[in-house]
């Protein structure tokens, strides 16, 4: 993105204007940033699955699948190991 000037509103938020055309008219926007990102991107990197759950956002959750963290791995290697317990029953 080309750094574009920062405003600041009246309650103290920064934001970006975006300029489009509608019916041959120019309007503006307000795009929201924190830290120079825009706040729906700032979102999506830096909040967490049960945020994602809180606030219905369920298509931006990460699934078991694509997480690769060590509990999860050792899980599965846990699911593929024969019980012995299984073995001592009659039927």
């Amino acid at each position: 993105m080309k750094n574009k000037k920062i405003y600041r509103d009246k309650k103290g938020r920064d934001y970006i204007k975006d300029i489009h055309f509608v019916g041959g008219k120019m309007k503006t926007h307000r795009i929201y940033v924190i830290d120079d990102i825009p706040a729906d991107e700032f979102y999506e990197k830096n909040a967490t699955d049960l945020d994602f759950f809180i606030n219905g956002d369920y298509w931006l959750m990460s699934s078991e699948k694509d997480s690769n963290t060590p509990a999860s791995e050792q899980n599965n290697k846990n699911l593929d190991m024969p019980d012995k317990e299984d073995e001592d029953l009659p039927f």
